[in-house]
């Protein structure tokens, strides 16, 4: 950076409050997973900026060599020096020289027992010189020494932890994983979950073990147990499971206050729940915790008693702005719901003026939806709630089509409970605003944040064939274990949801016995592995997959009984016109700026496009995306994200797309902006796949300007 570019940053962040103690607080570097401990996804480099980018061009590509049919690479690689961290379609970790892309070493977790699933990122550590990356796969958590990639040995058990243990339950009995990368406090590592969304689901509480040794130190029950706070929002039944409410999507450090800040998800069963009535805490909330102990500082519930799979997807973001005259050190929220909440990060209260309004009931039997929930709780970026004046507009066929399907669904308005003839709901559990989280450019107090505005029905139905016998007990065993554990993503009747979520009806046909039992214990794609199952259990799961004759041995041994008769969703669906595109209005997909000095939107844009939807003249309405943008102080915002496969640079004051480049797969992923020698590059994992649907990958692919 230019000298007169970087004193006027620092003097900026001065004037914010921000510490320029460390060249990390300046945003030189992409050590820790989206750019900082505040994740504020933003690079103070400026090499590369509005006047030369598009001149950009691949530096070098690299290939890991394990991409399989719907493996995603979610990726947002960390840069330590001139050495790049990345994870593969089956989850090696691998170091490449980052200025290169040449490989370095490679960890395969495969001898573990373990391969395949989702990861967003690695955590490293350094103590007394040395440096650790902690890499997750399935439900180990592996520490390997960075320059060599071998196991630490002094750490857990010979280089690993069990994420299974120190939940207070079987650890045989718990499937849990991690997705997204935890947070080092001093020599803490901090770790959220994945827990599934089944009825059978894990817990998802929070942890911290040393960095140095593995040992447990402290855990806050996001689920509260006997005798804590929030424990009474919850009405108990007995042997009844209770799981989920878990931080998956990652968290965020006030490393000066020693302060971590924890983002929920929704208890299971997502989408139904009789067997949890009341506020649920601590469920869809933001959580200040001590980083030394875990004792909760404060809390805020964004939703009360969530039947909509309305997580906070993703860490919220530190950020010290200027409101009404003063400095304020606040944090931002994404949400599904379409809002970015704004709180003070000291006292947790909001910075808006929040509003709670009644919401419609639920009809569903046994479910008591809270009568009100919270509204305009920060900066609304999603309309919310669909109309008849919002649907599609891209042909007269399509909105006629779209209009005679809107009719046919419960639709209230916002908060709308989910139905057993189904709701219309907007925006849905694909967002809003999702795990690729936001990016704050903290000199000009700008935010870039990218959204979905696709509607989703959310339809019901009782696990019991004959609801007026409320025989869910009468079903076979299999049938049970699958409508509480895989219902969610391949529907109760296993038709699965596009390529996304494949069929499993003639699973016969595609498998035999060991490659489905392998895929169940230990995942694909973006399919968890669900290792909790025992031997019975698994194996009538596969009788019912593999359609195996009723009445087997298997199926007579195991017994899953519940107290309540039980409710699942029957599959994701988008509300589509006939041809399958979103039946609301364009822009399905968009990227937006909020100046946060205002609290509005500065402008709005597509993200991504539909070839077939431009050959017939339609106007750009962009794609579902998954990932999320960095911006940058050359005045631009990288973006991957959208369904058309492209990767984007689009200008910071305008939202005119500068340059864009065709990826070899999807780019699903975070962006990392780094410099080695001088030279600044952007890369982003190129691993397809996804939720969209679109073909595989196994690519990172780095950009740069031409050397000369």
């Amino acid at each position: 950076m230019p000298v007169k570019s970087s004193l006027i940053l620092m003097l900026a962040l001065i004037a914010l409050g921000c510490s320029t103690g460390k060249q990390e607080d300046i945003h030189q570097t992409w050590e820790h997973y989206r750019g900082s401990k505040s994740a504020v996804q933003y690079s103070g480099l400026q090499t590369i900026n509005k006047d030369n980018v598009h001149l950009l061009q691949p530096a070098w590509t690299f290939h890991t060599g394990d991409k399989r049919e719907r493996t995603p690479m979610e990726c947002n690689p960390i840069i330590l020096g001139n050495t790049m961290y990345v994870s593969s379609p089956q989850l090696d970790l691998i170091a490449l020289e980052a200025s290169s892309g040449k490989e370095l070493w490679r960890f395969d977790p495969e001898a573990f027992g373990v391969s395949g699933g989702v990861n967003r990122g690695v955590t490293a550590f350094t103590d007394g010189g040395k440096t650790r990356i902690f890499m997750p796969v399935g439900h180990w958590l592996f520490a390997l020494n960075a320059e060599t990639g071998e196991l630490v040995e002094e750490f857990g058990e010979g280089g690993k932890l069990d994420l299974r243990q120190d939940l207070g339950k079987d650890p045989e009995s718990l499937s849990i994983g991690l997705n997204t990368p935890g947070i080092i406090y001093k020599d803490l590592l901090i770790i959220g979950s994945a827990t599934g969304e089944g009825y059978n689901a894990s817990p998802g509480h929070i942890r911290a073990y040393s960095a140095k040794t593995g040992e447990f130190q402290w855990i806050f029950h996001t689920i509260p147990q006997e005798g804590e706070y929030g424990h009474d929002t919850w009405r108990w039944v007995e042997e009844e499971n209770y799981g989920g409410t878990n931080n998956w999507g990652g968290m965020s450090l006030d490393e000066e206050k020693g302060w971590v800040y924890v983002s929920t998800g929704s208890p299971t069963y997502d989408f139904y729940g009789a067997n949890r009535l009341g506020e649920n805490l601590f469920a869809n909330s933001i959580i200040a915790l001590d980083a030394g102990t875990g004792k909760r500082q404060w809390h805020y519930q964004a939703v009360t008693h969530d039947v909509w799979d309305y997580d906070l997807p993703c860490a919220p973001t530190l950020v010290d702005f200027s409101m009404d005259g003063k400095t304020v050190h606040a944090l931002v929220q994404p949400s599904k719901m379409g809002e970015l909440i704004l709180l003070d990060r000291i006292s947790g209260k909001p910075l808006m003026e929040v509003k709670e309004k009644a919401v419609p009931p639920s009809y569903v039997p046994g479910e008591v939806a809270h009568p009100t929930q919270k509204f305009d709780q920060g900066i609304t970026i999603v309309p919310q709630g669909l109309d008849s004046s919002y649907l599609t507009n891209i042909s007269e066929a399509a909105a006629e089509y779209a209009k005679a399907e809107f009719k046919k669904y419960r639709n209230e308005g916002f908060y709308t409970p989910p139905s057993l003839e189904g709701t219309l709901t907007f925006p849905a559990t694909r967002g809003g605003m999702l795990w690729g989280g936001l990016s704050y450019d903290p000199v000009n107090q700008m935010i870039y944040v990218n959204a979905n505005e696709i509607p989703m029905i959310l339809q019901l139905r009782s696990l019991s064939e004959n609801q007026e016998e409320g025989a869910f007990n009468s079903l076979s065993p299999g049938q049970r274990i699958y409508l509480s554990n895989c219902a969610n993503c391949h529907g109760a009747d296993r038709q699965g949801l596009g390529e996304a979520y494949p069929a499993l009806t003639g699973l016969p046909d595609r498998h035999d016995r060991e490659s489905a039992r392998t895929i169940i214990t230990g995942g694909n794609g973006v399919m968890p592995a669900f290792s909790g199952f025992d031997t019975q259990e698994l194996e009538a799961l596969l009788d019912y997959l593999l359609e195996v004759e009723t009445g087997s041995s298997n199926q007579e041994q195991v017994a899953v009984e519940t107290p309540l008769d039980r409710y699942v969703l029957q599959g994701f669906r988008i509300f589509t016109d006939e041809e399958g595109f979103p039946a609301s209005r364009p822009p399905w997909g968009t990227l937006n700026a909020i100046d946060l000095k205002t609290q509005s939107i500065k402008w709005k844009v597509p993200l991504g496009e539909y070839p077939e939807l431009k050959e017939r003249g339609v106007a750009p309405t962009g794609t579902q995306n998954f990932g999320g943008c960095v911006a940058t102080a050359g005045g631009i915002v990288f973006i991957g994200g959208s369904a058309d496969e492209k990767f984007r640079a689009f200008d910071a004051d305008t939202g005119e797309v500068l340059w864009e480049y065709q990826l070899p797969a999807g780019g699903y992923a975070v962006p990392s902006v780094y410099e080695v020698e001088g030279r600044q590059y952007v890369v982003i994992a190129a691993g397809g796949a996804n939720r969209l649907g679109t073909p595989a990958g196994d690519a990172y692919v780095a950009f740069a300007l031409p050397e000369e």
